[in-house]
């Protein structure tokens, strides 16, 4: 039975579908997630603080709900969602993004009827940050490429091999990360770590050599430990911030076993995504950074294998694996990813409309893929958010990485923010 075919009869079977709520709907990973459930037959509601968010419009989105930013008051925020999750309209909370940092700290605050996947917060601490990632992957001996904790500026102006990436403990879409080719730089770039205070008193900072191959990423979900599913892709074409425009899916026994070694030693419980660098010569995967929560999961729904249903499913309680791999080989793209990257590399209506041009006729990084963001064929609001961003890069295509940052800021836990959950502090208290 062909794809599409197969979604609709799985949606009419179900009569009385879960309802999910949604921890937000401004992030590239919510609104692939909104696509991934809904097709599996749930009804998604979603909260976030942007009423013009890109999760808001989809077939798949029951209700809108207009919340406080997390990243500016995650307590305020998680009062919000208790008190709305307290009304019993709710089935499951589906941490999209970095709430789920919040969530497992605040486990018990949320309403015991409401089913959420998210691991101990203590496992949680093993990978959330840079320093305790590096750590982590020293301990079980998983391989990363060179990688130096440091925490003053004498430290940092040692003279390290060029050129390594430098990296803040806590970051979003690649914030707090910066390539540093050569001396100059790394002058430049002292009086912004000093002025955002990252030399300050039990700050870290994580010194990491530079690898050199093909970017992959791993997603999986676990149930107290053990293996449900896994899939990786790997980046055919980077977008704005590191991120992907296109992706080809992958199968590597290797990164499986990494990968299931750190869920079963950290008793995980719920999704975990990582990065690679699979490295050109040796062909080894040397991890160089994880996401504690699941990362656009519509690569793995087109090669077999739905993560965020799965999620789901673990959640309830449900005891689920997926034995057989995810299939290899399946290329998808993030057309709107494209035509922000070519807007903002080159700041011309022409490159973005060429870029547009290339997705139609099926060329270049979008021959033999699929639309992975905002299907249209199953989802027809995607036209919305769609047509808005492109016509604000065909006014002006400057405007590609405020777009960006404007997402941004909608869906991620500040610096300040994550520190006052780790030691579990309202502003108040600091």
């Amino acid at each position: 039975m062909p794809l599409y075919a197969s979604i609709q009869a799985g949606c009419a079977q179900m009569s009385a579908p879960l309802r999910i709520l949604l921890s937000e709907g401004s992030s590239l990973s919510a609104r692939e997630s909104i696509t991934a459930l809904g097709i599996a037959g749930y009804r998604v509601d979603v909260c976030d603080p942007d009423s013009l968010c890109l999760g808001r419009f989809s077939r798949f989105v029951g209700r809108y709900y207009r919340c406080p930013a997390v990243g500016r008051n995650p307590w305020v925020y998680l009062d919000f969602v208790c008190s709305l999750l307290a009304r019993g309209q709710h089935d499951v909370l589906f941490p999209a993004h970095e709430q789920a940092f919040l969530f497992s700290r605040t486990r018990r605050q949320i309403p015991p009827q409401v089913a959420l996947a998210v691991p101990e917060f203590k496992s949680f601490l093993r990978v959330q940050s840079k320093s305790a990632l590096v750590r982590t992957l020293t301990e079980l001996s998983i391989p990363q490429p060179e990688s130096l904790i440091i925490r003053t500026e004498a430290e940092l102006l040692e003279g390290h091999p060029l050129p390594f990436f430098l990296k803040t403990d806590y970051g979003t879409a690649s914030t707090g990360t910066w390539r540093v080719s050569n001396r100059e730089a790394l002058t430049k770039l002292v009086p912004l770590l000093k002025l955002k205070g990252l030399f300050d008193a039990g700050s870290e900072l994580v010194i990491q050599a530079a690898a050199r191959g093909d970017v992959e990423r791993v997603q999986a979900v676990f149930d107290a430990g053990r293996l449900v599913a896994i899939h990786g892709y790997r980046q055919l074409m980077e977008g704005l911030g590191g991120g992907d425009v296109a992706k080809l899916s992958v199968v590597r026994s290797d990164v499986r076993h990494y990968v299931e070694s750190l869920g079963q030693h950290l008793s995980w419980h719920g999704a975990l995504s990582l990065d690679y660098i699979l490295e050109q010569n040796a062909r080894v995967p040397v991890f160089i950074d994880a996401n504690p929560r699941l990362v656009e999961p519509m690569n793995g729904v087109f090669s077999g294998v739905n993560l965020a249903d799965l999620l789901v499913r673990v959640s309830l309680g449900e005891k689920v694996s997926v034995p057989e791999p995810s299939q290899q080989g399946v290329r998808t793209h993030m057309l709107l990813m494209g035509l922000l990257a070519a807007a903002e590399q080159r700041a011309s209506r022409v490159d973005t409309l060429r870029e547009l041009y290339r997705a139609l006729t099926s060329r270049g990084p979008y021959a033999a893929s699929r639309e992975e963001l905002l299907p249209i064929r199953l989802d027809a609001g995607a036209l919305v958010p769609f047509g808005y961003v492109l016509s604000r890069l065909l006014v002006n295509p400057r405007s590609a990485r405020t777009l960006s940052l404007g997402a941004i800021s909608s869906y991620s836990l500040t610096p300040e923010a994550m520190r006052q959950i780790a030691i579990n502090q309202t502003p108040d208290e600091s």
